[in-house]
């Protein structure tokens, strides 16, 4: 049985016919707008791809970024596969995104839905398995060059 992610452009900069840049957004939540438009900043005219779905490995990512022509991915995925990403970047034409978020508060639902809509185009909400939230606010993307992870027999 093979793999099946949803694939789908979630946004791209209003332009018509002009040469804009790849965005892999590897993720089951879409970018925020603080997020887009930080990119733009950065990129120029830009086309967001998001990947969501249960990702088996890094290398099917690589081959994503492959296909979309991508000159970005910013990964929601774990570690290894981060890393595995950051390896490979240079040798593929990619660079590898981390997004900077900051919890800027934990409590209630109620209120953490309170403090999220003050700034909703930068802020998220966890909801964790004892019904706390933490907001978060987006600060930036940071580029990912190694991630190194030492282990020990234990």
């Amino acid at each position: 049985m093979g793999v099946v992610l949803d694939e789908k452009v979630v946004y791209q900069t209003p332009s018509p016919s002009v040469e804009k840049a790849n965005v892999l957004w590897v993720s089951r939540h879409p970018p925020l707008p603080s997020q887009i438009q930080y990119l733009e900043n950065k990129l120029g005219r830009i086309r967001i791809i998001q990947i969501s779905g249960v990702i088996p490995n890094a290398d099917t990512v690589i081959q994503l970024a492959k296909k979309y022509n991508a000159s970005i991915i910013v990964p929601v995925l774990p570690l290894s596969f981060i890393a595995r990403l950051a390896e490979v970047s240079k040798r593929e034409g990619f660079a590898v995104l981390f997004a900077r978020m900051e919890a800027i508060f934990q409590g209630s639902p109620e209120e953490a839905k309170s403090i999220q809509k003050e700034a909703p185009e930068k802020r998220t909400i966890t909801t964790y398995a004892d019904n706390t939230c933490k907001v978060h606010e987006f600060r930036g993307f940071e580029k990912v060059i190694a991630v190194e992870i030492k282990t020990e027999l234990w």
